[in-house]
């Protein structure tokens, strides 16, 4: 990991942004192999950032991996707040993690988890949920490891 660096995404309109949208797509090419049933649509990734760049530090952290000037990783995290019902508390959404191939294995998917929990810990949030495909062989562990606990079996039926 000496070098490679990793580091928060702040500003929208940071051009580096661009360059994780292709990782976003191959991501989800690999949780649809591994049992996601659902299929990211043509403009899925383009829509997901305009998402991401509008609640930008706001709502949404975006951290990346640098390997000098290429883009080789990234993690997402949102903040939301649970229902009235269930208290109200503010709650951390870590809605994606990807690390590409070449540089998987080296620490760069912990250390940009650990910059993003420690954003969920600066936020104040009372719990972090997170969902992992269901036969990915290094998600459910590697979540684990950060303390995660089965929480919901979420289930789907296309019609």
């Amino acid at each position: 990991m000496n070098d490679i660096t990793v580091t928060a995404i702040t500003d929208p309109a940071d051009v580096r942004l661009e360059r994780i949208l292709p990782m976003f797509e191959d991501l989800h090419a690999v949780m649809h192999r591994h049992g996601m049933m659902q299929q990211l649509p043509p403009d899925g990734a383009r829509l997901w950032m305009k998402g991401v760049k509008a609640g930008l530090e706001r709502f949404n952290r975006m951290v990346i991996a640098m390997h000098g000037e290429e883009v080789i990783g990234f993690t997402c995290g949102s903040l939301k707040l649970a229902p009235e019902y269930l208290g109200g508390a503010r709650v951390g959404h870590w809605t994606h993690l990807y690390v590409n191939a070449a540089h998987r294995r080296g620490g760069v998917s912990r250390a940009m988890s650990d910059m993003m929990h420690a954003w969920f810990r600066e936020q104040g949030v009372s719990s972090v949920e997170t969902q992992v495909v269901r036969d990915h062989p290094s998600s459910i562990p590697f979540v684990q490891s950060y303390g995660y606990a089965v929480e919901w079996l979420h289930f789907r039926v296309t019609l």
